[in-house]
């Protein structure tokens, strides 16, 4: 005997004009990829690998950045960067800001 809800179901599919049986759609769990995060912020040097240290400040603003084992010195393409460098500018503003705020014992 059919419950109420399989009555229903199988109503509104006809009303709808679908005469076919419903299959059911499987539930795929989306698999978040793993991200490794370094603990050590930079990069490392194109030339040698070693691992360069790089400051936010000296991001934002064009520093060259000097390999201290082969002495490669990187450059920030102004340019191309800019975008870039725009969103690290707002981000250096943010952390200040919430940085007094939490000097001043607001939070």
């Amino acid at each position: 005997m059919p419950t109420w809800f399989t009555r229903l179901k199988k109503n509104f599919l006809e009303f709808i004009g679908w005469g076919g049986e419903v299959e059911a759609i499987p539930i795929v769990e989306e698999v978040t990829p793993e991200v490794e995060i370094s603990r050590q912020p930079g990069l490392s040097c194109p030339e040698c690998g070693t691992k360069l240290i790089i400051s936010m400040e000296s991001l934002i603003n064009y520093e060259p950045v000097h390999c201290h084992n082969c002495g490669l010195e990187l450059t920030i393409d102004e340019e191309k960067s800019k975008q870039s460098i725009d969103s690290l500018r707002k981000l250096q503003d943010g952390l200040s800001q919430a940085e007094r705020v939490k000097d001043q014992g607001q939070l």
